[in-house]
Order: structure tokens, then C-alpha cells, then sequence
């Protein structure tokens, strides 16, 4: 019986395996003795090699470094998102209610000079906090204070505590007039010493906020611009994505603490509590676009 090359073909993984009856073997073996294509072929099978395993991790290492970056971003995003939503709810929690000086409240604050001529405030319950202004008196007579008072939420429900008698002239200075100002718009109450003027006096709020609004807008408007001209440059384009999130974030920290308003009688205070805001939220912002722009990409 003649054995075609197909059927040798067939049965040398077989034969090279040693998985083959001996019958078989020498039948292969006869027939590759006078075929030398078969024989080439059982000399590959022999030497074929199979290819060895891809040992390289660094992909694996850039998946993982990549989800990590992306899980630590989502941490900072939720991180930021609560810190703002906290100090936006301690700042609406211990934003002043000025108390305005009238016969209900005149009780507010009381005056108690010692015989050293140290002057006293001393505090109803209801004050939870107050700010003093002074300035030389016109006539060098000493120095003339305007004084403020408010109270809180928090002071009110949560932590009630009294505010104890304060001196105004711990340096020894001479008080000449103490007036109690309101923030209603009313002239100022004289309640220690005598009249400045003859006529009324007024303290008016502070609008030093209003200015870092105008700049962040200018800002805002000067990021924007540069995005259009600079919309085909990426590197640039990228790098203005970024500023233009900051002025984005005072504005919306500022709503959150003035709301559309930007007078103010503790501008210190005011500044401080929006610039703890912006900061959060242009972290939380440049988190969240890092994490949007991956997504999409």
C-alpha cells in the first residue's frame, strides 16, 4: 500500500510528539527515506521554537499608574467638594447680624471707665462678636473709636458663649469719643465722650471687594481672549484651560459668601473665608477637568 505525503503530513505531530504505535513510526520513517519533502518537513517540526512570552509590564505599569492617578484625583475632587461645602456653611453660620443700636438694643454695649482711665466694653448676651475702628481725634484730644456689634447662628444655637468685658485702651491712649456705628445707612450713636462735629457721623462699608471682583473679571476676560487666539496652539491652550479656572473660582467663592453684593464692614474676614473658598474650588475644578478630559479622551 502507497502512502501519500498528506497522510505522512497528517501523522508526523504524532511521530514527533513519540505519541505514535511503532507500526506507525516505521511506516513514517520508510517514507521519509525516499521523500525529501516529507523529511524537510518532520526537520521543521523538530526545530520549530515557540515564541517567548512577552515579559514586558511596563503597559501593565501605565494602566495602573493610570488608574491610580485617576482614583486620586476622584479623592481630591470629593475632598475639595467638602471642604468647600464646609467652610460655605461656617461662613453662612457665623455671618454677623449687626446689631443696630436703638432703645431695644442700646443694652448692646456699655461703656465702664476705671479711675487708671482704662475704658471697659462690656457685652450684652446677645453679642457675639464686634469690631473697633479708631483714629486721632481732629482736635488731639485723644482718640475717637467707632465700634460695631452682631451676633451669629452659631453663637446663638449652637455655641452660646458670652463675650467677656474688653479694654479699648490697653496702650493707655485717651479716649475722647466712642460712637456705635450701624450698617443700615443711620448716622452713628455717640455713646462715650463728646461730638466730633456738629453735625452727624456715618461710617460707610468698605469696597475693597468690589475691586478684586473687577480683576478677576478682567482676568476671566484675558484668559478667555487668549483661548481664541491661542485655540490651535494646544501646549498654550492647555495652560490658559487651567488660569481661567481661577478667576472662575473667586467669582462663584465670592457668590457663595457675599452673594451679588460687595460691601463690607470686616472686609478682612469676608476676604479671607472667599480666598479659603477659591482655593478648594480651583482644585476641585482642575480635578474634575482632569478627570472629564481623560473620560472623553
Amino acid at each position: 500500500m502507497k502512502i501519500s505525503c498528506n497522510m505522512i503530513r497528517d501523522i508526523l505531530p504524532l511521530y514527533v510528539e513519540d505519541m505514535a504505535s511503532q507500526d506507525t513510526r516505521d511506516l513514517v520513517e520508510e517514507h521519509i527515506a525516499s521523500c525529501e519533502n516529507c523529511k524537510k518537513r518532520l526537520e521543521e517540526m523538530r526545530t520549530f521554537e515557540e515564541p517567548p512570552v512577552d515579559t514586558d509590564i511596563a503597559p501593565l505599569r501605565n494602566i495602573q499608574n493610570t488608574l491610580r492617578k485617576k482614583k486620586l484625583q476622584t479623592i481630591i475632587l470629593s475632598v475639595m467638594v467638602t471642604l468647600v461645602f464646609a467652610v460655605v456653611t461656617i461662613a453662612y453660620l457665623t455671618t454677623p447680624a449687626y446689631i443696630s443700636y436703638n432703645e431695644k438694643n442700646e443694652n448692646a454695649v456699655s461703656i465702664i471707665e476705671k479711675d487708671d482711665g482704662t475704658v471697659l466694653l462690656n457685652f450684652s448676651e446677645e453679642v457675639s462678636g464686634f469690631n473697633v475702628n479708631h483714629y486721632p481725634a481732629a482736635d488731639n484730644s485723644g482718640y475717637v473709636y467707632d465700634i460695631t456689634t452682631w451676633e451669629t447662628i452659631w453663637q446663638q444655637k449652637i455655641n452660646k458663649n458670652n463675650l467677656e468685658n474688653t479694654v479699648l485702651n490697653p496702650n493707655g491712649e485717651t479716649v475722647a469719643s466712642i460712637y456705635y456705628y450701624n450698617t443700615d445707612g443711620s448716622e452713628n450713636t455717640l455713646i462715650y465722650g463728646d461730638p466730633i462735629t456738629d453735625g452727624s457721623v456715618m461710617t460707610l462699608p468698605r469696597l475693597v471687594l468690589s475691586y478684586y471682583v473687577l480683576l478677576a473679571i478682567g482676568f476671566l476676560l484675558i484668559c478667555g481672549i487668549g483661548l481664541v487666539i491661542f485655540r490651535k496652539n494646544e501646549k498654550i491652550r492647555n495652560g490658559l484651560d487651567k488660569m481661567i479656572l481661577l478667576p472662575i473660582s473667586y467669582l462663584f467663592a465670592h457668590f457663595l459668601i457675599k452673594g451679588l453684593h460687595s460691601s463690607t464692614y470686616l472686609a478682612g474676614r469676608d476676604l479671607y473665608v472667599i480666598l479659603l473658598v477659591t482655593i478648594s474650588l480651583y482644585v476641585a475644578l482642575l480635578a474634575g477637568r482632569n478627570i472629564l478630559k481623560k473620560n472623553i479622551n
